[in-house]
């Protein structure tokens, strides 16, 4: 597959693939697929699901009693070892939105997909290599409590306002998804799925702490690996890969050739949805800009390498994660490129299409479709796993981002047995507001989850890295950067790429993912220039934690101190903004073909 990636290098040379429209379209549709599960998928869905959260609950109060001080509430005693972090790392990555939605996503972009699932592995090996060691070494809780450190006080709570941001972002699309498994699957309503849902992940992560996240995130991996696995294989085994069935990744080679037949512009890389739209460079470098750097940016991923006993364990639970992620990430694909041959072969044939909110529950549909009731049930509980695994670790991060930074900050004297119960209340909190905001959710679960890794990747990542390996930057550039960063990620997906009437940003008919491409650099840009006209860092007890944090034992002022690094990053964010901020002529060829109700149509679809 990456083989066909190779033409990104010759990106110049890229013409509109708009006129594959017209070949390789799909046949006439004249009515929607509804799906409606047995009531044998219900029942086992049903018993699934009560077991699952009877165990989390059980977990979570069991790991109560572990819980003395505010180590062990907010970072797990720092005992977590490698093997149990991989698989929890693995767990509170996949959510419920990768879990249903990435399918609903191969659904309506395709190839395309194969760049931002390298782009989220490629962020985890970054993570290991330029942030968790130092993180680690610095003993902190949060990334939030190293920039506190870092570059001060101000610094430390607008990275906590910047979490809750993007925490909600990525909390309402996990959220909806829990209601809306309760709502298809059960028959509830959608409101009291998701109170039910809400309140079950919020009630054992807030009396178990980071203890009882920990343990039932390994185990809501193991969940998510068998629910999605036994499926995959019988789904591929059906539709003919053979015995590469077994391993899923395989089996999707194995049906290439009826995609082939099926829908060839599957296969190009710089078109989608069905080759009516066109795809070009800029959105293989927001993807790389906004999930990739996004990734690094994730409060709630950093977490776990904080509760790892050593660097050493830490970066073991990189590869264990990245091993484990890597396998569900595949295997996804694998049954989301099966769910698209079998929407072209048999819905599409048949007159039917897949509406764009029953596209997040392909692979229960699918499930239902091919196997027995007992197997066709998993996925209902590995989507509930994956969701609760997320969530509960969206609300840790709220918890100590409140609890423990921000009420340290207030509170400098305040008792250890405070700060615990602190995090008791802002986690409980950060559940119930959540809950609540999730009443009205977007339509697709990947949404606001992308949204998310924009805002980490205009916020977090640029100051985490120059603080990290640039002793230069200062708390005015961080501030800066921050705030700038923060407000065009918000501002500019919320306007479509305008700012105050101007359009800066040519999104063209695929959606937001671009604007990445200039808040991100443009943070970038700002904590650089502004430290460098502030004067840099000046403060020694700083300069020495920057060469701590790395591991060095004797302090040395010229270290990590150059100027070729952040004048490298300034000029290529610059480069970057004005690349965003110019028309993509694949764009207006594709806007020129169609009509402004079609283009609309396809805008709204594909975000």
């Amino acid at each position: 597959m990456i083989r066909h990636l190779l033409p990104l290098l010759l990106a110049l040379l890229v013409t509109p693939a708009a006129a594959l429209a017209q070949d390789n379209a799909a046949p006439e549709t004249t009515g929607f697929y509804r799906f409606e599960p047995t009531s044998a998928l219900s029942t086992l869905g049903i018993i699934y699901a009560i077991a699952m959260v009877a165990l989390f609950l059980y977990i979570g109060w069991v790991s109560k009693n572990r819980v003395a001080t505010s180590t062990d509430y907010y970072a797990a005693g720092r005992s977590v070892g490698g093997l149990s972090n991989g698989l929890a790392m693995t767990s509170n990555y996949m959510s419920l939105a990768t879990f249903l939605g990435f399918t609903a996503l191969l659904w309506s972009i395709q190839y395309f997909l194969v760049a931002i699932t390298l782009s989220f592995l490629g962020g985890f090996v970054m993570i290991s290599i330029a942030i968790a060691p130092c993180l680690r070494r610095g003993g902190h809780f949060t990334s939030m409590q190293f920039i506190g450190d870092r570059f001060g006080h101000t610094a430390k709570i607008i990275a906590v306002l910047c979490m809750i941001l993007l925490a909600q972002l990525y909390l309402i699309g996990q959220m909806k998804g829990v209601g809306n498994v309760f709502q298809v699957m059960f028959h509830w309503d959608y409101t009291t799925g998701l109170i039910v849902g809400g309140l079950v992940v919020t009630t054992y992560v807030t009396i178990g702490g980071m203890y009882g996240l920990s343990y039932n995130q390994t185990a809501q991996a193991i969940i998510m690996g068998i629910a999605l696995f036994l499926p995959a294989v019988i789904i591929l085994w059906k539709l003919g890969a053979g015995w590469a069935s077994f391993f899923p990744p395989f089996g999707y080679g194995n049906l290439v050739p009826q995609m082939m037949e099926a829908l060839p512009s599957y296969f190009d890389p710089f078109s989608t949805s069905d080759g009516t739209l066109p795809l070009t460079p800029k959105f293989y470098t927001a993807i790389m800009l906004s999930i990739a750097f996004g990734t690094i940016g994730l409060p709630h991923i950093a977490m776990r390498y904080l509760t790892a006993p050593t660097v050493h364990s830490a970066k073991i639970s990189t590869l264990w994660g990245i091993l484990f992620i890597g396998l569900v990430f595949f295997t996804t694909f694998a049954i989301g490129f099966a769910a698209k041959l079998y929407t072209v072969n048999e819905l599409n044939a048949n007159g039917l299409a897949i509406e764009p909110n029953q596209a997040d529950l392909l692979v229960v549909i699918m499930s239902q479709a091919f196997t027995p009731a007992w197997i066709a049930a998993l996925p209902v509980a590995g989507a509930l796993a994956a969701g609760m695994s997320t969530i509960g670790g969206l609300l840790m991060v709220i918890g100590t981002g409140i609890g423990n930074d921000i009420y340290s900050t207030l509170v400098p004297k305040a008792e250890d047995r405070s700060r615990v119960k602190a995090g008791y209340i802002f986690t409980a909190f950060g559940g119930i507001v959540t809950i609540m905001l999730a009443l009205n959710p977007p339509a697709f679960l990947l949404t606001s989850v992308i949204w998310a890794f924009v805002v980490a990747s205009s916020t977090f990542t640029p100051v985490l890295i120059l603080g990290i390996w640039w002793k230069g930057a200062n708390r005015a550039g961080a501030i800066a950067g921050m705030l700038v960063g923060g407000f065009l990620s918000i501002a500019l997906w919320w306007t479509k790429g305008s700012l105050l009437g101007v359009q800066l940003i040519h999104l063209g008919p695929l959606g937001f993912l671009v604007t990445a491409i200039f808040s991100a650099s443009a943070a970038w840009f700002t904590t650089v220039v502004v430290s460098l006209l502030t004067g840099g860092e000046k403060d020694e007890r700083i300069l020495r934690m920057v060469d701590q944090i790395h591991g060095w034992r004797q302090y040395h002022p010229d270290r990590y101190n150059g100027k070729a690094f952040p004048l490298a990053c300034a000029g290529i964010a610059l480069a970057l903004m004005v690349w965003s901020a110019m028309p993509d002529p694949a764009f207006e060829a594709a806007a020129a073909a169609k009509s402004p109700a079609e283009t609309e149509v396809a805008s709204t679809t594909a975000d």
